[in-house]
């Protein structure tokens, strides 16, 4: 009997949001670090994350505008559901970057040394040394050398080390015997030990043996000290990366890899950017005259995104066991299988098609003319900007914590952020948008853009002066006033304020100001992230958030009136 009383048309559409929210979450909510573990630097990310808010600022009007003018919502929304979930499926088997290496290869009478300098940008934290170096405080890693003078360097060793011999060489061979073949690569072991950061700044790594020629020189030592500088070829990615000559943005767009990656988050993008832009309109008229139950339909966006990051945080951590960087691979098929079942779903959603307007644009730009119009564009902006921060780089700080003061926490730290995300949602947004109709009925809209702001504010606080990433649990919760209710703000206003036939343009504005804020919010915080740290970036947008909340209040008491 209770199967009776179900709306089926509501139904399909909150299964929708479930599914879709869960095949986009593992991007939107891992692809910072997982960009960072890729070979990305934060200001490279930034401007990543800046041309595809620009990219999805044009979407959205765009495909608002499209869907308004031609009877073709129901197909655009299946195309983009699909590409959507391909994208995100092969963003988790694209290439790491390849890293141009430099260090200096020390030999001397008593040991052989690999020394790799290093400053602010790529040293290590005394967790990193304990995950790179093993339980045990030491790591032997086989690695390959690339050397300027390799000639000078053989010689030395051949002169100053007994060999072992690998494939029974005669122990009369000479040494020009050995080297009448040119060796390009010289595989050497690397004993990572007792990490020396004091001297000349630089880390000093111990050089087990030699290949050269088919012989092995154990512990080489040179009669005359030799110094050179070579490239480093290690199947560790740390290593790589202390070791790694710093590229500038016109050297990474240059290769391969970069525009492989990049091409596929375009993609997402723009198919992501034009569901938001369809589906909640499409929840609207599936509401009809119900349009402060638009929350509770909503809140499944939310149960999606923390049931999945939480299962894709344990899964990742999992799958990593014992090794030295988080493995992807896995969250791969778990998006496969929620668009496939996404398609199914959205096929079966009835979309309703209204004949349009002559003069949509005209009606709507006519809106510019009003003053609570513009203060409405102008909080979204602020809006986007505070969003970006935290969705490009709360992980990525969370890590950065977690490296500097709490190393227990490095081999679960994606289980953390998942179930950060899990109370982020479940928590916050879900209770949030499940009663963001009967808030905005009783406070208004302008109100609640003012506890929008005042949320964002005590949550920046918060990270600022927390240490352990623990207190992120509890701090997540705020996002339900920070994000839920302001997009249930955003998307009822814009509604309101729209003209008949015109309710997509109307959002594709709201979405194109929103993604300008974004935009400019990952660039703006990725430069003060990297060169004043996390703990400045969140300080500095705690007083930014709490001045325009301040702005805010003062703009509701002018126009109490009104």
């Amino acid at each position: 009997m209770w199967l009776i009383s179900v709306n089926k048309k509501l139904l399909l559409m909150k299964m929708h949001y479930f599914l879709y929210s869960g095949c986009i979450a593992t991007i939107l909510s891992f692809g910072s670090t997982y960009a960072k573990q890729l070979g990305y630097s934060k200001i490279t990310v930034g401007y990543i994350m800046m041309s595809l808010f620009i990219i999805s600022m044009l979407t959205k009007p765009v495909v608002g505008a499209v869907v308004d003018k031609f009877r073709v919502k129901k197909y655009i929304f299946i195309l983009f559901i699909f590409l959507t979930g391909i994208s995100a499926f092969f963003l988790m088997f694209v290439s790491r970057l390849s890293l141009e290496t430099s260090i200096e290869l020390e030999c001397d009478i008593n040991i052989t040394n690999v020394k790799i300098y290093f400053d602010h940008t790529n040293k290590l934290s005394d967790c990193d040394q304990k995950v790179l170096m093993g339980n045990n405080g030491e790591r032997l890693v086989n690695c390959k050398l690339n050397c300027n003078d390799d000639d000078i360097l053989f010689s030395e060793m051949f002169t100053g080390t007994k060999l072992t011999s690998i494939n029974e060489l005669t122990k009369n061979s000479s040494i020009v015997d050995n080297l009448a073949t040119k060796i390009t690569d010289l595989p050497i072991l690397i004993h990572l030990y007792n990490f020396n950061t004091k001297q000349n700044g630089s880390y000093n790594f111990r050089v087990g043996y030699v290949d050269i020629n088919h012989s092995r020189i154990m512990s080489p030592v040179c009669h005359q000290p030799v110094k050179m500088l070579c490239q480093l070829y290690c199947p560790s990615p740390t290593i790589m990366e202390l070791a790694a000559i710093p590229q500038s943005q016109k050297m990474i767009i240059s290769m391969p890899e970069f525009w492989e990656f990049f091409s596929l988050l375009c993609i997402f993008w723009i198919s992501q950017s034009g569901i938001w832009a369809i589906q909640d309109p499409i929840c609207f008229d599936l509401l009809e005259d119900k349009p402060n139950d638009f929350g509770k339909q909503r809140c499944w966006t939310s149960i999606g995104w923390g049931f999945v990051t939480m299962f894709s945080g344990w899964l990742v951590d999992y799958f990593s066991y014992d090794k030295v960087q988080k493995d992807y691979t896995p969250l791969s098929y778990l998006i496969l299988s929620f668009m496939i079942l996404n398609l199914i779903v959205a096929s079966n959603i009835s979309v309703v098609e209204f004949k349009v307007s002559q003069n949509t644009f005209h009606n709507v730009f006519k809106l510019f003319a009003r003053l609570h119009v513009i203060s409405f564009f102008a909080w979204i902006l602020m809006l986007g900007v505070y969003s970006s921060m935290t969705m490009s780089y709360l992980f990525w700080y969370l890590e950065d914590l977690a490296s500097e003061y709490q190393c227990n926490q490095v081999a679960w730290i994606k289980t953390l952020q998942g179930f950060s995300q899990g109370l982020q949602s479940f928590g916050g947004e879900m209770p949030i948008f499940f009663c963001s109709g009967w808030i905005i009925k009783h406070i208004g809209h302008k109100h609640c853009m003012s506890l929008v702001l005042f949320a964002f504010t005590v949550r920046f606080f918060f990270y600022s002066i927390m240490t352990n990433p623990v207190w992120v649990l509890l701090i997540e919760i705020l996002n339900g006033m920070a994000y839920a209710l302001g997009r249930a703000v955003m998307v009822s206003y814009s509604r309101r304020i729209s003209p008949p036939s015109a309710h997509h343009t109307v959002l594709g504005l709201v979405g194109l100001f929103d993604c300008i804020g974004l935009s400019l919010g990952g660039v703006l915080a990725s430069h003060i992230y990297d060169f004043y740290g996390g703990v400045w970036l969140f300080k500095l947008f705690t007083y930014g958030s709490a001045m325009m909340c301040v702005l805010q209040i003062i703009y509701n008491l002018l126009t109490k009136s009104n």
